[in-house]
């Protein structure tokens, strides 16, 4: 954190999904970033929802090609909207944004 000049200004955790302290004093959070595996990307569908803040974006990353609509749509039952979706060989990220007043 010293060498990028963000000391004070991140902090790390480790967690299982949101379960930390941390990270719940923290939210609602404007953007969200996690590079998993299709399953535990669908179970934590409504903890993204629920931390998220109204027209906040997720980024999810670590999904075969052929498993991305299963994501998007957990996602989009959730209230989320896809923004992008992006293939780089066998992988795809997808960026969505939580739709306002859900």
């Amino acid at each position: 954190m010293v060498a990028n000049g963000l000391e004070g200004r991140v902090i790390c955790v480790e967690a299982a999904g949101f379960g930390h302290p941390h990270l719940e004093e923290a939210a609602p959070y404007d953007l969200i970033f996690a590079n998993i595996l299709m399953g535990p990307l669908i179970s934590l569908a409504p903890d993204m929802a629920r931390h998220c803040t109204e027209s906040g974006h997720v980024i999810l990353s670590g999904i075969l090609n052929d498993q991305a609509d299963a994501v998007i749509a957990a996602y989009e039952n959730q209230g989320f909207s896809l923004v992008t979706r992006n293939e780089f060989g066998d992988w795809t990220t997808l960026v969505l944004i939580r739709n306002q007043s859900r």
